[in-house]
């Protein structure tokens, strides 16, 4: 494209902006028919020179609303005059003059030019290096302009550099130093002023003593920048205070620093250090606060806040804060939008901290190390429109909490540990929220989540706003897959845990049937055959059960003792008193326990190990309930560990309630022993002998 006026855009009357970079057009000649245009984009193209005709249709005409951006075109020279009634929106002559004696010749031949804002200066890192010369912005002087924006100039010494910005309400510098500025007087109506990426060490107060008018301050991105001295003090009508991305360290904000009798806005983010102190709360007027990704101290410790009672928009993410009070967020009645992400709170506060902000429409609790939410937590909260709690611990969410949220529109619990949904919160959801982000959860996809999944697939269906990104995490078989892929048959599932169960219920009635019941149903067989003869005749004297083991003693103590002499009783024993051939429950039965009038249990380690022994003693105490005359005399052979007698809780139980005989070795104690079990044979009509 060599000329505007070989476009054919006349039959589009509604075109605001035209894009015509890196053509071949080398004369500034704007057809009328592009007067409408709110952007004229001719960057790098071969316009080397303006004329002074071919603006001639542009002026008196109606182009306030036009920008025009000519940077990077080699622009040798302009007519004088060439500008001269033309009124533009915008004139961006970034990297169109190689030398600063074409800008300080190219300005004064744009004089009469009215234009809202201009650029002027150099690319970064651009090959050709502009540097400032005295008087190099004289022509500003019959410009009618309102902002400045300078970029990539190097200025020396100067004292004259202010002197056509009287009337200039805004003036931008980037990628420009001003560190070797000289102390001048000068007269100034700027309300903006803005230094970004230039090599500043602290703020240049010889500039901002000087603007008295000044509302809106932006100081940002200057990496050498860690002091803010007092040099901002004077700057009574400041409202706009901008100093993020630097490196600053305040021990002490903002009192002594910064006047904040007007203050407004202000940010500190993405800087070393603030010190927040108690001269912070001079400042009535502040809407909005910003400290973000920055290290802050004293606040979630001390009331700070409490005199900030226009503030709605506050900003402490990533500043490691740690909200130990209840009072932390106390006096910001209108607050309306607080971030905390990547903070942490007291467990003890988190159902409290938030219960005086009822003007609050966003809260941003992303990556708090929540674990629980309280259920009055947000109970206040009822314009909340926004509630960010991703990339916390959170392994539930009550429908509870969320019941006041009457006005809430977006919900992002994604990336917690929550495994699914119960049903009441489900409901909450489905009625209230527009738009939910479930995602990056570890989803159990089993059929204890079936509601759960379901509602999923219908949310798919009916909200285009529904989180995308819903993996299973168990069961193993389903692990990765997508929640809106997964079809659950649980019907089945549940016939197949039925059966299972029923399974199992059968096993363990055929194991106690098999170990106890057939035993006892045996028993009551063999007791209905022989309690008649027990009812009127008892061979023995006493049924010995005993183990094994112990067979030695009852042979060489027992059976001596009490079978010889006068007085002698007669034992049931079973190596000597069973019947060859017969069952050994039927010998137990019928020759031992129903043809005796007492048990005789010898105690030991080797009778608690013996599971005939267990059995014969729980058969003999069912015995003495049927036959309420039988007792049951225990002898303690040797002594049995607390650990030993918690195999056998029957006997324990027993025992603790009864008296017992202990065998010992010495004579004069035999002698007593030996005397009380005769006792307790002799008195065979008592259910248990006193010994």
């Amino acid at each position: 494209l060599a000329s505007l006026s070989e476009l054919q855009v006349g039959c589009l009357p509604s075109l605001q902006e035209l894009n015509a970079a890196k053509n071949w057009i080398d004369r500034l000649y704007i057809p009328s028919f592009l007067f409408k245009l709110h952007v004229l984009e001719l960057r790098a193209n071969h316009i080397t020179k303006i004329n002074k005709e071919d603006l001639d249709n542009l002026r008196h005409a109606n182009t306030s609303n036009l920008s025009l951006i000519l940077s990077q075109n080699f622009i040798h020279s302009i007519d004088p005059g060439a500008f001269k009634f033309v009124t533009l929106q915008l004139l961006h002559l970034k990297g169109c003059f190689s030398h600063e004696d074409i800008i300080k010749a190219s300005l004064n031949a744009i004089s009469g030019l009215r234009v809202q804002k201009l650029f002027i200066g150099q690319y970064r890192n651009s090959p050709t290096r502009v540097n400032f010369k005295e008087n190099l912005f004289e022509g500003l002087c019959g410009l009618d302009v309102e902002e400045l924006t300078i970029m990539e100039l190097y200025i020396s010494f100067t004292n004259t550099f202010f002197d056509c910005m009287e009337n200039i309400t805004s003036l931008r510098f980037i990628y420009t130093s001003l560190y070797q500025f000289t102390l001048e007087s000068f007269t100034s109506n700027m309300q903006k002023f803005e230094l970004k990426y230039s090599v500043i060490v602290k703020v240049p107060y010889y500039i901002l003593s000087e603007l008295k008018h000044l509302k809106e301050l932006r100081i940002t991105n200057n990496r050498r920048l860690t002091n803010c001295d007092y040099s901002l003090i004077k700057l009574d009508k400041l409202e706009f205070l901008d100093l993020s991305k630097n490196k600053i360290m305040m021990e002490s904000c903002c009192g002594k620093h910064i006047s904040g009798n007007s203050l407004k806005h202000l940010n500190f983010s993405y800087n070393t250090y603030i010190g927040f102190r108690s001269l912070f709360l001079e400042m009535p007027h502040l809407l909005t606060l910003d400290v973000s990704h920055s290290k802050v101290d004293s606040v979630g410790q001390y009331p700070i806040f409490m005199t900030l009672n226009n503030l709605t928009y506050l900003d402490l993410s990533y500043t490691s804060c740690h909200f130990a009070i209840h009072c932390s967020f106390c006096g910001l009645f209108s607050l309306v939008e607080l971030r905390v992400s990547h903070t942490t709170f007291a467990p003890d506060i988190v159902g409290s901290v938030f219960q005086n902000l009822s003007s609050l429409r966003l809260l941003d609790m992303e990556s708090c190390g929540l674990e629980h939410i309280p259920n009055e937590t947000f109970g206040n909260l009822k314009r909340l429109q926004v509630l960010n709690l991703s990339k916390n611990k959170l392994m539930e969410l009550s429908a509870s909490v969320l019941l006041s949220l009457f006005a809430l529109q977006h919900l992002n619990i994604s990336a917690n540990n929550i495994q699914g949904l119960s049903n009441d919160t489900i409901q909450v959801l489905s009625k209230r929220l527009p738009k939910v982000d479930l995602s990056d959860n570890p989803y159990d996809c089993s059929c204890t989540q079936e509601q759960f999944l379901l509602w999923v697939h219908e949310q798919r269906v009916k909200n285009v706003n529904f989180s995308n990104h819903m993996e299973c995490k168990t069961p193993e078989h389903l692990q990765g897959s997508l929640l809106r892929n997964v079809n659950l048959n649980c019907s089945w599932a549940l016939i197949y845990i039925s059966l299972l169960v029923i399974v199992v219920v059968m096993f363990l009635s055929l194991l106690v049937y098999h170990f106890y019941l057939k035993n006892c149903f045996l028993y009551l067989c063999f007791c209905q055959q022989g309690y008649k003869k027990s009812a009127t005749e008892k061979t023995y004297d006493a049924f010995v059960i005993h183990s094994s083991l112990d067979e030695e003693w009852v042979r060489e103590e027992l059976l001596p003792e009490l079978e010889g002499g006068d007085s002698s009783f007669q034992l049931c024993v079973h190596y000597r008193n069973f019947e060859v051939g017969k069952l050994i429950l039927e010998n137990i039965f019928y020759n031992g326990i129903c043809c005796s009038r007492n048990a005789l249990i010898l105690l030991s380690p080797n009778f608690i190990e013996s599971k005939w022994c267990s059995f014969e003693f729980r058969l003999a105490l069912f015995w003495r309930f049927l036959e309420d005359e039988c007792g049951i005399i225990l002898i303690l052979l040797e002594p049995i560990r607390e650990d030993q007698l918690k195999q056998m809780y029957v006997l324990k139980k027993y025992i603790s309630s009864k008296t017992y005989l202990k065998w010992e070795k010495d004579d004069k104690e035999k002698e007593v022993f030996w005397k009380r079990l005769r006792k307790a044979l002799m008195q065979s009509r008592k259910v248990d002998a006193p010994l």
